[in-house]
């Protein structure tokens, strides 16, 4: 085996408690070839415990996985095909405060939703900028996956103002898709679902079985669908299955109430589910630790992997993932970020075209796409002005007074 067969996938953000699971998800595949996982990391001390029970992982695997890590990011991406974004800028600590901070003003506390996914994108685009330039020199072919949150708006912002091959990959719509088939008894491979919309931010409209669309006979038993996350009334009106983010949307009242009664919010609690994962790493010689599985880090077996895999071997599989609109969608900007059933082959992506959507959906999603592409914009270009038009379109702000005292708490530049 020559070096030159290995392929090699570098990891942004490798020092993350979950990484292992992406080496277990690896491994599981027999369709895999030849590859070397690149951890790179910032912090030297957690990104050597991470990886060494990375390595212990994969040392007999039956086709080569080879685990490095790196601190030095220029040698992490050199020689990358592929490459996973999962940074998260300024660790839990910054998504507990996104999660905490919007309630003072009446609203919800969210990492992806809100003004508290907002602060999460101001923060994290100028890294994953910074990061792109990197990529542009090092690595300008490699593809990279995009996991870190918000993730339309990290992408928006890659393919906005840098020259990046990105892909935006979420495990949400599989979630939402095999709890629907597993309610109708149907294997989930023998469904097709019309998905319209963008990340954490969609529907699901048709559910197509040999020719006949089940979504009538589904909306008749909406109590069965798992973990329905808005009222039956309101999924019946518009006419589809809706994404669990949905419940910010039709019901920000009721989760400003709970959210008003929790004293932690759930950043806080991966806080110290994620130092008890550390210490269990260093004691447990590469035997992953019981409480990983708490992390539910589906998102590797279930889209990471998959497509990484349906990528390299040509497989023209479909996924619902986040690609840049063109004209796939008639009634959405062409430069916007949209989530759709996407053809995977080894050139490139093919988004499908939805069927037809309610025109209020169009409408949601549209503002929405409109509000993610004018915040990237006015946080790369710090403009103030655009940032008080664009927290105004927000769904969660009601008025200018709010929309300011926000802007006030977190306008600031380093």
């Amino acid at each position: 085996m020559h070096m030159a067969d290995m392929k090699k996938l570098s990891v942004l953000g490798g020092s993350s408690i979950a990484s292992p699971i992406l080496i277990q998800d690896l491994l599981a595949r027999n369709d895999r070839f030849p590859l070397e996982v690149c951890l790179i990391g910032r912090t030297k001390p957690k990104l050597e415990k991470v990886a060494a029970t990375c390595e212990a992982l994969s040392k007999d695997a039956e086709i080569p996985l080879k685990v490095t890590h790196e601190t030095n990011l220029e040698k992490g991406l050199a020689g990358s095909d592929y490459i996973l974004n999962q940074i998260r800028v300024g660790g839990y600590k910054a998504r507990a405060y996104d999660e905490r901070f919007p309630k003072q003003f009446g609203v919800i506390g969210e990492e992806t939703f809100g003004p508290g996914g907002m602060n999460n994108a101001k923060r994290t685009i100028p890294v994953v900028l910074e990061y792109c330039k990197a990529i542009e020199q090092h690595s300008p072919d490699a593809l990279v996956l995009n996991l870190t949150n918000p993730n339309s708006f990290i992408q928006y912002a890659a393919t906005r103002y840098s020259s990046v091959h990105i892909v935006g990959v979420c495990d949400s719509p599989v979630g939402i898709c095999r709890g629907i088939a597993k309610m109708l008894g149907i294997p989930y491979k023998d469904l097709w679902f019309q998905y319209v919309g963008m990340h954490h931010f969609g529907w699901i409209t048709q559910v197509m079985h040999d020719g006949k669309d089940l979504m009538p006979s589904i909306l008749n038993k909406l109590d069965q669908v798992p973990g329905l996350p808005v009222d039956a009334e309101i999924a019946m009106a518009i006419g589809g299955i809706p994404t669990s983010y949905f419940k910010y949307y039709f019901h920000s009242n009721r989760i400003f109430e709970t959210q008003s009664q929790q004293e932690h919010v759930r950043a806080e609690q991966l806080m110290e589910l994620e130092s008890k994962i550390m210490g269990e790493y260093a004691s447990k010689n590469g035997a992953l630790p019981d409480s990983l599985s708490k992390r539910g880090a589906h998102w590797y077996g279930e889209i990471v992997v998959p497509v990484m895999l349906a990528h390299a071997n040509g497989t023209n599989e479909v996924f619902t993932l986040n690609v840049t609109n063109g004209d796939t969608i008639s009634w959405m900007p062409k430069n916007a970020i949209i989530e759709t059933p996407t053809v995977v082959t080894r050139h490139g992506f093919v988004p499908l075209q939805p069927g037809d959507t309610p025109t209020d959906l169009q409408a949601m999603v549209r503002l929405n796409a409109t509000f993610e592409m004018l915040w990237v914009e006015a946080v790369v270009e710090k403009d103030y002005e655009k940032a008080l038009r664009v927290m105004m379109l927000n769904h969660l702000v009601h008025d200018l007074d709010t929309a300011k005292g926000i802007l006030e708490e977190i306008w600031e530049f380093e």
